[in-house]
């Protein structure tokens, strides 16, 4: 074997070598010492995160941390059901061409110059997000769009306007997904770490009413900020060919798209009555997805290939942390070690939402993966929730909107796979470290907006 393999595997006999500190189990050092390990793995890629995930689980049950059952159970939970039918509906919604086309129809409802079409990308990918839960198909099609106007208004590779038309388009059909829970499979994944009864305040209507003034703050100052920072001098609206021709290829709604179409609806209103009714989320999917290849708008092989199955599996292996590092004791012990340090940032909400969000930014300089950088700094927050003045659910909400920064190239994936999709060749490094910084401070704002919801839906003593 590969010596670099075996030097991150040994770190697994830690648990055996050094000696348990006071106050913790074994098990809770065998589970300590893979977690180590497995962000090893996960920070410099040495393997598939979703392998090392596995990996991780695998070691708790091989060195007698748990038994299987305890540590696989996430699996069969319906967390893990409802990102894969959101992501088989998502997958049904791109296949048909339906999201294009809802972009390319508000784009042309808007003037043909950069105020315009960036405010359009910004609009369209915002009804876009939660849609499809996931981001790298949405920033994969964002951006040639965003290329094409760039294009057809004339805007030179990589200067102010071309670097502002993509950064709307991440800002729209990435960054406003932390307003909706469907929109993201990461908002499924953060949630699955809570205990149960904080799991029930984030429903589907729940999360985007406490998300609101973040989602309009967002919106607004975002539009802002891209006008002030990549504007170009003379912008004075061209024609609409380029959207025009668009919509003319794709012609009329075809079938397939009138029944992804309805079946997204329908699902999207079941899911904000979902509590109201006592109907899961993840049945409410499941149905949407068996109706969709039951009309053959899906096929086998779609279901197959079109739904990141590595994703899954690494979502799973990661929301598996929390309640087993419950049942080794892990968390009482991390409680009484990291209590100096974060219980004067948990005192008050207005401090919560201010500190942590810095500690994110901070952490994504280290810990490239979005799921990642969440799950760990909410597994060290775990031990704090009983004694907090505010519900837990509340630092999903705080972690979800945080972690998708973009201040460097590598910090952000689906930023990445934008850059792909139109070959690297649209925005400047400064344009994005310009836009990231700006919405650091954008995303703080709003979050300040949203503590008086909060208040007021019952959710701060």
């Amino acid at each position: 074997m590969d010596c670099r393999y075996c030097r991150h595997y040994s770190r697994v006999l830690i648990a055996f070598v050094v000696p348990t500190p006071t106050g913790l189990t074994h098990a809770g050092m065998v589970v300590l010492a893979s977690l180590v390990t497995a962000n090893i793995f996960w920070i410099f890629n040495v393997i598939p995160s979703f392998a090392t995930g596995l990996l991780m689980l695998c070691s708790w049950v091989v060195l007698g941390a748990v038994n299987f059952v305890t540590s696989f159970n996430i699996f069969s939970t319906t967390t893990m059901w409802i990102i894969i039918g959101g992501l088989a509906l998502g997958a049904a919604a791109t296949k048909t061409g339906l999201i294009n086309r809802i972009a390319l129809k508000v784009m042309s409802y808007l003037p043909a110059s950069f105020r315009g079409q960036s405010m359009a990308l910004l609009v369209s990918g915002t009804i876009i997000s939660p849609m499809i839960p996931s981001a790298h198909p949405k920033t994969a099609m964002g951006t040639p769009i965003a290329k094409g106007i760039s294009d057809a208004l004339g805007y030179k590779p990589k200067g102010k306007g071309s670097s502002g038309l993509f950064m709307a388009a991440i800002w729209g059909f990435l960054v406003m997904e932390a307003s909706f829970l469907s929109a993201t499979a990461q908002n499924y994944a953060f949630k699955g770490l809570l205990p149960i009864k904080y799991q029930n305040v984030l429903t589907w209507g729940n999360w985007f009413i406490l998300m609101l003034p973040w989602t309009i703050l967002a919106l607004i100052l975002g539009y802002l900020l891209l006008v002030f920072l990549f504007k170009p001098q003379d912008d004075t609206p061209v024609s609409k060919d380029f959207i025009n021709k668009q919509l003319t290829e794709i012609g009329p709604m075809s079938r397939d798209e009138k029944i992804t179409a309805a079946v997204i609806l329908v699902a999207i209103v079941f899911w904000i009555l979902g509590s109201s009714i006592k109907l899961e989320a993840a049945v409410t999917a499941l149905i949407g997805v068996s109706i969709l290849v039951a009309t053959k708008v899906l096929s086998p092989d779609d279901f197959k290939n079109r739904l990141s199955w590595n994703t899954i599996i690494f979502i799973g292996t990661v929301m598996a942390l929390g309640n087993v590092m419950q049942s080794v004791g892990l968390t009482k012990w991390l409680y009484i070690v990291l209590k100096p340090v974060i219980s004067p940032i948990l005192s008050n909400i207005w401090i919560t939402v201010i500190i942590l969000p810095i500690v994110i930014y901070l952490c994504k300089f280290v810990v490239v993966s979005m799921i990642s950088t969440g799950t760990l700094i909410l597994l060290c927050l775990l031990p704090f929730f009983p004694s907090m003045p505010f519900s837990p659910a509340l630092l999903i909400l705080i972690i979800t909107t945080s972690v998708n920064i973009w201040m460097l190239d590598y910090m952000d994936a689906p930023v990445i796979t934008g850059q792909a999709a139109v070959h690297s060749s649209m925005v400047s490094r400064a344009g994005m470290a310009k836009s990231s910084l700006g919405y650091m401070v954008i995303n703080i704002i709003g979050l300040l907006a949203s503590v008086p919801v909060w208040y007021l839906m019952g959710l701060i003593k």
